[in-house]
């Protein structure tokens, strides 16, 4: 299949027409970087649309590509992604626009067991019998000009993924169809992809066990280190690293020597930003009403409780060996224990919701009855007599 290379904003626009005119939905896929960055750095974007029209298009040689961003927002044209996540991202980056109607099949995948191994390469193999090369990964696609083969690689993924819709599209029941819908307008929730300066120590997982002190700590570096690192476009751990932000945290330093004997922290960075980094904590030390509350301990489970969360962990398990979904990813025992407690499935949505988070939520109002098939695996049945 051949496609369009673009690299002027009147072959774009005729494109962009012709798809607009024609397409109820197009597969789209994108090439960035972000080796040397905070932001992503958009490469390339390919298309292909339902009747094959497709394109290579190049954002580094066209300045404007409204057009592009006027096809990505018509709502009356589906957009076909594989873990979209990062495409809409840097989308969102360089348009400050929200693509909208769109179809991961990452996610879709779900339905049909890929669970956690639903990659674009291992899909593509079960479901077509088609296999991508994987040869040109370490390609900077910001060099131009771009090899034959380079191009032929970045085109494959799009190429493959409008079949690969369409199998998996048909493949789903309304049920699931349905439950999509609300992970595809979560995707497409702008607050996954603006920044909050102030949720920045958020990013450090570690600081989650220190106490107030240190975790204040820890939100004042994080803070800065965004800052820096927006407005000079620097990739965070290029400037202060996390696990130097912790080992910072645990025992604050008070001279730039002692910053120097910091773990995993760069001399270059100390030399540069030491007096700051060291007035920055000294304001925290200074200002205890700014400490982040401590957290309240969660209400112990009862032996009942426990009994319950097991029945929703053996649910989980049984979404698993349907599915392929671990555990880890589908559901953690504290919002069992929420769902036990409150009722409350609201942060499970789309096929989480339908998964574990209904199922669960039906059996403990006994609306739902689990037993065993002559299989040996749980079967939900609902409950007529409720």
């Amino acid at each position: 299949m051949s496609y369009l290379y673009i690299n002027t904003e009147l072959a774009l626009a005729n494109f962009c027409q012709q798809i607009s005119q024609d397409a109820r939905w197009i597969a789209i896929d994108t090439e960035f970087m972000r080796t040397n960055t905070f932001f992503a750095e958009l490469s390339l974007i390919q298309i292909q649309s339902e009747q094959g029209e497709a394109a290579i298009i190049d954002p580094i040689a066209i300045p404007n590509l409204e057009c592009l961003w006027q096809l990505l927002t018509d709502k009356n044209i589906l957009k076909v992604f594989h873990a979209a996540r990062q495409d809409i991202e840097v989308l969102y980056q360089v348009a400050k626009r929200m693509p909208v109607s769109i179809f991961d099949t990452q996610i879709a995948a779900l339905f049909l067991g890929h669970g956690n191994l639903a990659g674009l390469s291992r899909v593509l193999d079960k479901e077509l019998n088609i296999q991508i090369p994987k040869d040109q990964t370490r390609t900077d696609w910001n060099q131009r000009p771009l090899t034959k083969q380079q191009l032929e690689y970045a085109f494959n993924d799009v190429k493959n993924l409008a079949p690969l819709y369409q199998k998996i599209n048909q493949s789903l029941n309304q049920e699931q169809q349905q439950a999509l819908l609300e992970d595809f307008a979560d995707l497409l929730n702008p607050k996954h992809y603006q920044i909050d300066i102030n949720k920045a120590g958020e990013r450090i997982k570690q600081a989650k066990t220190l106490v107030p002190k240190q975790q204040a700590i820890v939100n004042t570096l994080a803070q800065w280190r965004e800052v820096y690192a927006i407005e000079h476009n620097k990739p965070r751990k290029w400037i202060l690293s996390d696990d130097a932000i912790i080992a910072i945290a645990k025992r604050p330093p008070q001279t730039i020597q002692a910053l120097y004997n910091v773990p995993n922290i760069k001399h270059s960075s100390v030399k540069e930003f030491g007096d700051e980094w060291l007035k920055l904590i000294d304001e925290v030390f200074l200002t205890p009403e700014s400490w982040p509350a401590k957290t309240q301990k969660t209400k112990p489970t009862t032996s009942q409780e426990e009994v319950f969360i097991q029945i929703g962990q053996a649910i989980a398990q049984q979404v698993y060996i349907d599915y392929g979904i671990n555990q880890a990813n589908l559901i953690k025992k504290q919002q069992l224990v929420d769902i036990i407690r409150n009722s409350s499935t609201e942060y499970l949505i789309g096929w989480k919701k339908l998964l574990i988070a209904k199922p669960f939520q039906e059996f403990l109002n006994g609306k739902q009855v689990i037993s065993a098939d002559p299989f040996l695996s749980l079967k939900k049945k609902t409950n007529n007599h409720v």
